[in-house]
């Protein structure tokens, strides 16, 4: 046998076989709806109205527990976010901060930290934050700096003009 003919033959029994499936699924629908209306008409009201009574319960149920798994998740939320916001104090514009450098973006003889001062807050609670090289592009949250104890850099010296990434600014 040819390719083709092989290819032909196997999309027939694909084809065959599709349908005989959807054949049984048809059938075993047909035989439980006839069952149920069987029940009906011999009074069996009761069993019919006990299986509805049983789905619309499980329903409820599962509507009940994604409710309080959905507020156990909010309480959750809320309080990591307590806890964050008490281990990473708010700086006030013009406070000097530490922002770490990742190995990745450094060099062996790079910087490990950079200072920088902080220029502008966002309401999502982002940080704009400059250097005496330039301002840097990315906007920072505050579990990524720690502020400094003492002001070492002032707003007047960040040169405003350049906008750098965090590597470019410790590698200078």
């Amino acid at each position: 046998m040819s390719q083709p003919e092989e290819q032909v033959t196997t999309e027939n029994d694909q084809s065959k076989n599709n349908e005989n499936y959807n054949q049984a699924i048809t059938s075993v629908l047909q035989s439980e709806q006839l069952e149920m209306i069987e029940d009906i008409q011999s009074g069996n009201e009761e069993e019919y109205d006990q299986e509805v009574l049983s789905v619309d319960q499980r329903n409820r149920n599962i509507t009940d527990a994604r409710k309080s798994a959905y507020d156990g998740l909010q309480k959750q939320a809320k309080r990591m976010k307590v806890i964050s916001d008490n281990a990473h104090p708010k700086p006030d514009i013009g406070s000097t901060v530490r922002i770490p450098v990742p190995d990745v973006d450094r060099g062996r003889g790079d910087a490990r930290s950079i200072l920088a001062v902080v220029l502008e807050s966002t309401e999502d609670g982002f940080y704009r934050l400059g250097t005496k090289e330039g301002v840097i592009a990315k906007y920072y949250s505050r579990s990524e700096f720690s502020v400094c104890p003492a002001n070492i850099l002032t707003i007047d010296e960040v040169s405003k003009e350049n906008e750098l990434s965090l590597r470019s600014v410790a590698r200078a």
